[in-house]
């Protein structure tokens, strides 16, 4: 009798676990649905867009016209990460070395931006 009991309480515990499981799963799938509704409206349809960051320069790939660099939060286009961005034009990374405060300004249709401006700040 005792090992009977053992086994409905563990069914029991199996169910109620699996039960909360797919209520919070359900409601993450909800938010995360609102969140993409919300999105998708407030993100243009195609066309150019410009953002601003800041950051530091961790690396320059002046041959391929590209600079390495750690920014904060770049509103509506993405979190603070480190990543590379391809230059406009190669010239505008001449001068920047690694460690260097800077502000810059992407511009293209997303996801295809170019570093179109950049400059160190104080």
């Amino acid at each position: 009798m005792r090992v009977w009991r053992a086994v409905v309480l563990l069914n029991l515990a199996l169910a109620i676990g699996l039960g909360w499981g797919w209520i919070a799963w359900g409601r993450q799938v909800a938010r995360l649905t609102r969140e993409l509704e919300v999105a998708r409206v407030a993100a243009p349809l195609g066309g150019e867009r410009v953002f601003e960051g800041h950051g530091l320069v961790r690396a320059t790939l002046p041959d391929i016209g590209v600079i390495v660099i750690s920014h904060g939060d770049i509103p509506g286009y993405m979190p603070g990460m480190t990543m590379g961005f391809r230059a406009e034009q190669p010239k505008i990374l001449e001068g920047f070395q690694p460690g260097d405060a800077v502000r810059f300004t992407l511009k293209g249709t997303l996801p295809y931006l170019n570093l179109i401006a950049i400059q160190k700040e104080k």
